[in-house]
């Protein structure tokens, strides 16, 4: 019988994986030999019947491990590049590679598919705030820059004045992260939308983006996220100093 070791794989699609010992350049007492492997099945790690797995080995692999289960791949993301680990132990150098079970990979970044993102240009931000009232107002109906999908910050340290909107990502972190499913992308414009019967306010998603792009509804508390005014987003035309662009993927 396969021993089952559990633990939590949360909410996000994962991958299963084998981890095959691919070379030992010293010493094993267990011994491990190349060959030598188990799986990651779900929130599982399944060793064969009569097989061994060195604990100074799991314990490398196993921060690695979840991130390699994760269906996430971008053009800059370093996880779906990283495949061997070798053990802690000096006197063993047991080298083990990490590949998706069966038809199961990493999916290629949707990146390609998105039609739509706003790019902006500090260098020509004035700091006017025209783009956060257009957007209040065509999304709430008010002037209230607290209620826009896109803000300005000032940088302390240089004075300048930056754009911050959603960067429409190839894998959206926001999606993945989200427990409830509230997040999906618009299949017309690509531009990720917030499902408001769905949402539980937990703020999940903006832990996970990365450039800081979500803001919540000042009375409503769901997650505001450039939905690119369906696919002609006003604050661009409004900008002008030509700050702000939409690009093509």
């Amino acid at each position: 019988m396969a021993l089952l070791i559990f633990f939590k794989g949360g909410n996000v699609a994962m991958v299963d994986l084998k981890v095959v010992v691919e070379e030992v350049r010293g010493f094993c007492d267990l011994p491990m030999k190349p060959g030598d492997y188990f799986e990651v099945r779900g929130g599982a790690i399944v060793i064969p019947e009569g097989g061994k797995v060195c604990l100074w080995a799991l314990q490398s692999l196993m921060p690695l491990l979840p991130l390699k289960q994760r269906n996430i791949a971008e053009d800059n993301d370093w996880v779906p590049h990283t495949n061997k680990i070798i053990c802690p132990d000096p006197k063993g150098g047991v080298v083990y590679r990490i590949e998706p079970l069966g038809a199961n990979s990493h999916p290629k970044s949707e990146s390609q598919d998105l039609p739509l993102r706003i790019v902006a240009d500090p260098s020509k931000c004035v700091g006017c705030r025209v783009c956060e009232l257009t957007c209040s107002f065509v999304h709430e109906g008010v002037y209230c820059p607290d209620m826009s999908r896109i803000r300005v910050e000032k940088d302390e340290l240089t004075g300048k004045d930056e754009p911050i909107a959603c960067h429409q990502c190839g894998t959206a972190r926001c999606v993945l992260a989200c427990p409830v499913g509230a997040l999906k992308r618009n299949a017309a414009t690509g531009a990720v939308e917030v499902d408001g019967d769905k949402c539980i306010r937990c703020k999940g998603c903006a832990k996970a983006c990365p450039f800081g792009a979500i803001r919540f509804h000042p009375e409503s508390g769901l997650p505001m996220i450039c939905d690119l005014c369906g696919g002609d987003p006003k604050c661009v035309k409004e900008c002008a100093t030509k700050a702000l662009e939409v690009r093509e993927r």
